[in-house]
């Protein structure tokens, strides 16, 4: 039986890709200078991490209820292999050309290798930038990745403890020492330790202790789950605010996983005017296309800024830049619809469905179901 639908969730990811292409759209010329107070993106992206780690382990709580094995994880890691790559695939595959094009970046096979495994943020390399190749934002995705190989042990985890309270502490303090540790190994092995995926993994924790709470601590009172909404906001500004006075590998990460966990959870009751807002079908719908948005835009973004500056075109003036963007914003959006329900979704039903007709009783959701980083 499929976990009930998490409207809110869903229209959530539509903001959190709005952010990430606020920020990658301020390297349009004449709107540089803004880019300090634009650069979101980060931001966006923890709260895909943080809603990642909730919605794996609310839709897959109960396959690994009783423990994991080879058969229960190898169906998840397809499952979500299913999901994931085929789009990425293909974004990655119109990125070169973008590649071959562009005269700021030389040519590099050895990140060409890594991004289409996904290891590009799993296996780290100092001497090559290999996540500012090709497919930029595909970075996240090979995040997500290390976090779907850890998932099933995390999930098991979580559901197992006797108190929800236990997985919560083990979760934060995890996720403090993982932070810590990772945080002060990366730089001495990689030039991007932002963007090293066991430098992350505590915000997809977070996501995973919130919702062993959903699962296990019942309804909360409606005061309750507005407070979280409230709080989760309060903290997730909090973070921003502190975010330019702490370690990088702790900016728009780990300082802001808290508040999105919170957020999430108080999200995930559907109360609320923030919840109810979210849950309207046309914002569900941009949500589900988000992760089609998310690793179409910058693509586009590139091509545009490519031509002005084959056709030597100078913008300078703010309405015309503002113009540029919210029409950028616009043929991405319906790009991304048009893609999610032809492409994306139809792929994704069809390779789950290999697998389904083969193990009608894996217990994996019949259908496509809210993914965060959707990825």
């Amino acid at each position: 039986m499929k976990a009930p639908e998490l409207p809110a969730l869903t229209g959530i990811r539509f903001f959190a890709a709005s952010l990430v292409f606020v920020s990658h759209v301020s390297i349009w010329p004449g709107i540089a200078g803004m880019s300090p107070s634009l650069n979101l993106g980060n931001f966006g992206v923890v709260v895909f991490f943080v809603l990642s780690g909730f919605i794996l382990t609310y839709n897959y709580a109960r396959l690994f209820t009783g423990g994991v094995s080879p058969g229960n994880y190898g169906r998840f890691i397809w499952d979500r292999l299913a999901k994931i790559y085929p789009l990425y695939l293909l974004t990655l595959l119109l990125s070169i050309p973008l590649e071959l094009l562009g005269h700021h970046r030389i040519w590099s096979w050895g990140a060409l290798i890594l991004q289409l495994t996904l290891l590009q943020c799993i296996v780290p390399f100092d001497q090559m930038r290999s996540t500012d190749h090709f497919d930029v934002p595909g970075w996240s995705i090979s995040c997500e990745l290390f976090f779907y190989l850890l998932a099933p042990f995390l999930i098991w985890l979580g559901i197992s403890a006797r108190r929800p309270a236990y997985a919560i502490v083990l979760a934060v303090a995890s996720a403090i020492a993982l932070a810590a540790v990772a945080g002060i190994w990366a730089p001495h092995i990689s030039a991007w330790p932002g963007r090293f995926a066991p430098v992350q993994t505590p915000e997809f924790f977070m996501g995973v202790a919130a919702a062993v709470c959903y699962l296990k601590c019942g309804v909360p009172s409606r005061g309750c789950t507005s407070l979280a909404t409230s709080g989760g906001i309060a903290l997730l500004a909090l973070s921003l605010w502190g975010n330019s006075r702490v370690p990088y590998f702790l900016s728009f990460g780990f300082l802001s996983a808290p508040g999105a966990a919170l957020f999430i959870y108080g999200l995930a009751h559907g109360r609320g005017w923030v919840a109810q807002f979210l849950s309207q079908r046309w914002i569900e719908l941009l949500g589900m296309s988000s992760f089609a948005f998310y690793l179409i835009h910058d693509l586009i973004i590139r091509a545009c800024k490519g031509v002005f500056g084959y056709c030597h075109i100078n913008v300078s003036s703010p309405w015309v830049i503002a113009t540029i963007s919210i029409t950028l914003f616009l043929v991405t959006q319906i790009i991304s619809i048009y893609v999610f329900k032809k492409f994306e979704g139809p792929v994704q039903k069809y390779l789950r469905g290999l697998v389904r007709r083969k193990n009608p009783e894996n217990g994996i959701p019949p259908k496509p179901e809210i993914v965060a980083l959707n990825n």
